[in-house]
């Protein structure tokens, strides 16, 4: 008998990882905030100098449901790259200081360090203990070995990102979130508090299940965000959802909305529709009713004056 996985960390991973499959990476435009480095296609180009974040661009089209809609790209923003204590010291300041990109990728560098111990005793305990327990940071290790390498490649990386600052990646992301940063809205629901987690929900304690509600919650609440704030990847993800029953209860009508929305913003960029077989097969078990319901739902969701941003 087949064990279900417990959410969201199945059903939120597989569906915004599937949208970064189609989208090139998770779209990270923020919408027409004032912080924002935007360059409206055609116009100049308007610096942000509170942080070199990429410029987003921003074409405006015509959908097939006749909405017109603004398309914005930009690159998204990245965890920086090793070794990560040079970084920290350049973005801890511009974070306190409000920088909403410059709270997101600390709190990216900040989860790339957050159970790496700061110590070489503490490093060499905690290898130790996994070889023993097979777990570490509240998961199965299946390859201790592995593990091993990896910890130990990661306490040199993580050298000089003050061992107290370690644990407060998610401090950082809600920040940025909270302000209305799109990528950090995507991206923390995936970067779970740390604790003791259960891989199987047959397998988890009541408190176990009471914090993986909390966190299906605050993943709808937050992809929410991203979907008002015009995110193709939230759109993909609550079609997902919606579709599989999941994080969401299954309703035909928002599934068939999100990827019909979807595809005509990509057909609108010049780019391949990519759920055709998804809607004829949603059509199928629809009435004309309810098919009627979702196209006037899909042009709500076109109609989003934020709508959309894609990825690069």
């Amino acid at each position: 008998m087949r064990r279900r996985w417990l959410l969201p960390l199945a059903a939120l991973g597989v569906a915004l990882l599937g949208a970064w499959y189609w989208f090139g990476g998770l779209d990270s435009g923020t919408g027409f905030h004032p912080q924002a480095a935007t360059a409206v296609q055609g116009g100049a180009a308007v610096a942000n100098p509170a942080s070199p974040i990429p410029q987003i661009t921003v074409k405006q089209v015509v959908s097939a449901s006749g909405v017109t809609i603004h398309l914005q790209r930009r690159p998204r923003l990245s965890v920086p790259a090793p070794p990560y204590g040079p970084a920290y010291a350049e973005l801890e300041p511009a974070a306190k200081a409000g920088d909403r990109p410059a709270q997101y990728r600390l709190g990216l560098l900040l989860y790339e360090c957050r159970d790496v111990p700061a110590d070489k005793a503490g490093l060499e305990q905690t290898i130790e203990h996994t070889y023993e327990t097979r777990r570490r940071g509240g998961w199965d290790v299946d390859d201790p070995a592995n593990e091993e390498q990896a910890l130990r490649r990661r306490y040199q990386e993580c050298d000089g990102v003050p061992a107290e600052q370690r644990g407060q990646y998610r401090d950082w992301m809600k920040q940025a979130a909270d302000a209305g940063l799109m990528e950090a809205q995507l991206d923390l629901p995936l970067h779970l508090p740390q604790g003791e987690y259960c891989q199987y929900i047959s397998e988890c304690s009541p408190e176990q299940r009471a914090r993986q509600e909390g966190l299906d919650q605050e993943a709808v609440d937050y992809l929410g965000r991203a979907r008002d704030e015009g995110s193709a990847t939230a759109l993909w993800t609550f079609g997902s959802w919606y579709a599989e029953g999941d994080v969401l209860p299954q309703n035909n009508v928002e599934a068939y909305a999100s990827f019909s929305a979807l595809d005509q913003v990509f057909e609108a960029a010049g780019e391949q529709k990519r759920f055709d077989a998804m809607l004829a097969d949603l059509r199928g078990r629809m009435r004309p009713a309810d098919l009627a319901q979702a196209d006037a739902r899909t042009r709500e969701l076109l109609s989003n004056p934020q709508c959309c941003a894609l990825g690069p």
